[in-house]
This record gives structure tokens, C-alpha cells and sequence, in this order.
């Protein structure tokens, strides 16, 4: 099973001109390579994404694999992610937790997924919010998302790495999404080996500004989105 999020048209902050497209790329390749569920979802505010969470984590359950893309705004403070829903206004640092959602939230949704868990963010990673207030000096609000350590069958993907920001790249989709949804349709790739790959093709296409990375790591076992068997 597989949520796809692409979020680019927001009320407060620049239109992400990628996102809808990255997110219709990905579905598209996931729904071609045996994945029986695939919700894809436009612009949503953070009502809309809670809700989408928990009628994916309902089913969760019965899926061998779950996997949640998210393409839009994302951002750090105080060291914890946060993905930003289209109608999040953060005037103030102290608003974030009200006003967008955090990325252990999210893989607390989907925990229960039998054999493989995956969140793929596509997130700028850059703070659209420059207005935004600091109330407490200590609060760091960082460049790029922070490093992770997912526990269990579980990885966490970003297009950039932790403290790089994603570019969306000079066409219709960003070089991460590109390259992924290339790589998702390649016969015989495991899922490590994939990811290699991906990063590979993102620091090419880049001209090394962006270097995917991965966290988290799988039980002894091969994981492919496309099999040869």
C-alpha cells in the first residue's frame, strides 16, 4: 500500500511548481509495480493530512509493505521534522506543532505494516516561513531536515540529505523524483542497491548539490519494487 502526497499549491508561503507532477510520477509507478492500494492526494491542509494518516494506518495492517511519499514543504526546528500542510501560517516558531505535522507522527501511523516500512520525503527542506517569529533562542530552526533514526523494518528517505535542501530541478519533475521513479520500474533492483542508485543519478543530475540518503536498515532479507521472479 502506498500514500502519496504532493502538496504545492500553498495559502501562506511559494507555490512548490513540482509537486503535483512528482507526486502523479510516483503514484504511477507504484500502481504499475504491484502495489494493490495507491491514494494519491493534492494540497492538503493539516486536517486533510491527519486524515489521510489515519485511514492509511486502518489499513496498514493487511499491506507485506506501507510506504508514505510526501513531496512539499518541509522543515526542522529544534530538532524534529515537520511536514507543513498547505494551510500552515507559522507566525511564530511555537505554532509548529498546531500547525504541521511531525515525522515520528507519521511513522507511528503506519507502524504495524508486516514487512517493510518506508516514508520518502521530497521535501525542499528550506524555511519558506521567513517572517516567522523565534520565542525561544535555544529553538534551532535548521537548513534541511535532521537526521533520523527509525526503528524496526523501517527506512526513511530523503531526496537531500539531513542539513541539504532538495531542488526541484529545470523540468516538469525534480531530479530525486525522476530518478526514483526510474529506478522503482527497473527489473531485478533490491531495494538497497535502488537507493544507491538513486542517490547516484540525483548527485549527477545536480552537479553534487544533492545527495539523497537513507536511514534506518531491513532485516536479512531482499526487498524488490520490481521482482524478475
Amino acid at each position: 500500500m502506498a500514500l502519496v502526497i504532493g502538496n504545492g499549491s500553498y495559502s501562506n508561503v511559494g507555490v512548490l511548481p513540482n509537486a503535483k507532477s512528482d507526486a502523479e510520477l510516483i503514484a504511477g509507478a507504484f500502481r504499475r509495480n504491484g502495489f494493490s492500494t495507491v491514494s494519491l492526494n493534492f494540497d492538503l491542509a493539516r486536517e486533510k493530512i491527519v486524515d489521510a494518516l489515519k485511514a492509511f494506518a486502518a489499513e496498514a495492517d493487511r499491506a507485506d509493505w506501507a510506504v508514505v511519499y510526501y513531496a512539499g514543504h518541509g522543515i526542522e526546528i529544534g530538532g524534529t521534522n515537520y511536514l507543513i500542510p498547505t494551510d500552515a501560517r507559522l507566525a511564530s516558531d511555537r505554532d509548529i506543532s498546531f500547525e504541521a505535522i511531525a515525522l515520528e507522527q507519521v511513522l507511528l501511523e503506519f507502524e504495524v505494516s508486516r514487512k517493510l516500512r518506508r516514508v520518502i520525503l521530497d521535501a525542499c527542506g528550506d524555511n519558506p516561513f521567513r517572517t516567522m517569529r523565534r520565542t525561544m533562542a535555544v529553538r534551532s530552526i535548521g537548513r534541511g531536515l535532521a537526521r533520523v533514526e527509525p526503528e524496526g523494518a523501517t527506512l526513511v528517505v530523503y531526496a537531500a540529505r539531513d542539513g541539504q535542501v532538495a531542488l526541484d530541478g529545470g523540468g516538469s519533475n525534480s531530479p530525486f523524483a525522476e530518478a526514483l521513479a526510474k529506478h522503482i520500474e527497473t527489473p531485478g533492483l533490491e531495494i538497497n542497491l535502488l537507493f544507491r542508485r538513486v542517490r547516484d543519478d540525483v548527485l549527477n543530475l545536480t552537479g553534487r548539490k544533492q545527495e539523497p540518503f537513507v536511514y534506518g536498515s531491513l532485516p536479512a532479507a531482499e526487498f524488490y519494487f520490481h521482482s524478475t521472479r
